[in-house]
Order: C-alpha cells, then structure tokens, then sequence
C-alpha cells in the first residue's frame, strides 16, 4: 500500500520477514493475502533507504498481490510526523484478498495538544473494495507495529471507519484532529485495513500523523524564569 528489493514469490517475500527487535523505533508490518511481512528501519534486508528516519521498501509479491513499493518516514522535534505511502497495490488473483498493516513510530517528542490524521489514495477498477484507517498515539512511548494488527492503547485517536470503492475509480480521502496530551516522549501508529476484488489496483495509499510541538506562553516562560533565578539567589545565600 504509501535501491529495489524483488521478490517474486511469496516464500521469499516471507524470507524478508524480520522479527523487530525491542528498541526499534520506525517499522512496517503487514499482511497480505495471508503473507506476513516485517521491516525495521535500517534493516538492509528489507529497507532500501540507508537514512536513518526513512524506511523504503522494493517491488514485492505476496500470494499473488504485487507491492510496487512503499514509503515510511519520521521526522521528530518541532514539528512531529510519522507518514506512510504504498505506491500501488494490484491483485492479480481471481478472487477478493485481504490487507491489514501497521507503521509505527517511537521518540515523537512532546509536549503536544492534538495530533492532526490524513489519509489519501485512489482504488482502479476494483469497485466493491474497501478500506478502514486508523491513528493511535501512546504517551507511553509504547512501540507499535511490531505485528500488523499491533497498535498500543488506550489511544484511538481516529477511525475513518469502512470506506468503499463504489465507481470504476474512487478516491479516499480523511482527515482529523484529535486532541493528545503528552509531556515527553510519545509513540504514533497507524493502520490500514480491507480487501481488494480480483484485478483492483489501491495507487497512492497515503497516511500521517502530525503534531506540532507546544511552545510555553511568553507568561509561563516568565514564571519560570523567576522562579529559576530565585532558587540561584537562594543557593547562593544558603552558601
């Protein structure tokens, strides 16, 4: 769903599948058509980007549905933001297949009030085909995506709900804002789910979240500015 990496059939795609180890911070997992997948950013078995906060994946096969390649990037600081586009996704089988993936994102750095949710992408000549995408956020810092149905709670920020194709060539289009509180570190994950009827294409599938950092008021900076040279002048007479 949004350097080369080929994999033709479904065993080797599966060979690629890596087991995210504890301290992973940008991951893609996913599951198509029963075919699971994992890759850690950085992983040069599967992530074809060596930037660390940009994870790309090749052309891949799984049972049957062509992957032309996927995008997932993490920016951290001001401006936090967590995004992931799959370039196309064709289903070259008879029947209808099933897809449900996972990104996720640790270290987004607080504080923050809300976090904004967008989601984008085109179904081709696959009418009757749906969608459903999801934004998590933790304040824990709790790493998500390890599996592709893995997203840490209690946090459900939004749920675009089950979205169908219903002409020959439909968009998808979702956006939010949710309001999220978190003082320091926090995770972001987000997760796509559906099926896609025999011959469909899902080009552009494209999701984000992003948060921008609070800035305390010139007020508060004030407080804490006395307060900070208050307990100096105390430290200095008590020495």
């Amino acid at each position: 769903m949004r350097k080369l990496l080929l994999a033709t059939t479904a065993a080797a795609t599966l060979g690629l599948a890596t087991s995210p180890p504890a301290k992973a911070v940008l991951q893609l997992s996913l599951d198509i058509n029963g075919a699971t997948f994992n890759c850690v950013d950085n992983n040069v078995a599967c992530d074809t980007n060596p930037l660390v906060g940009v994870l790309q994946t090749g052309v891949m096969t799984f049972n049957g549905v062509q992957f032309l390649g996927s995008s997932q990037t993490q920016l951290t600081g001001g401006v936090n933001e967590l995004t992931t586009t799959s370039f196309q996704i064709t289903n070259n089988n008879a029947g209808t297949v099933t897809y449900q993936l996972a990104v996720g994102g640790t270290n987004f750095v607080g504080p923050v009030t809300n976090i904004s949710q967008t989601g984008s992408g085109t179904f081709t000549n696959a009418v009757g085909s749906t969608t459903d995408l999801a934004y998590y956020a933790n304040a824990g810092n709790i790493q998500g995506a390890n599996t592709p149905t893995d997203f840490p709670l209690p946090v459900l920020l939004s749920d675009s709900g089950t979205i169908t194709a219903v002409t020959i060539a439909d968009s998808i289009n979702y956006n939010a804002v949710t309001p999220f509180s978190a003082a320091g570190l926090y995770s972001m994950t987000m997760g796509a789910s559906g099926s896609l009827t025999a011959g469909g294409q899902l080009t552009g599938r494209s999701q984000s979240e992003i948060a921008i950092q609070a800035v305390p008021e010139p007020a508060s900076l004030a407080i804490l500015s006395v307060g900070v040279i208050g307990m100096l002048a105390l430290r200095r007479r008590l020495g």
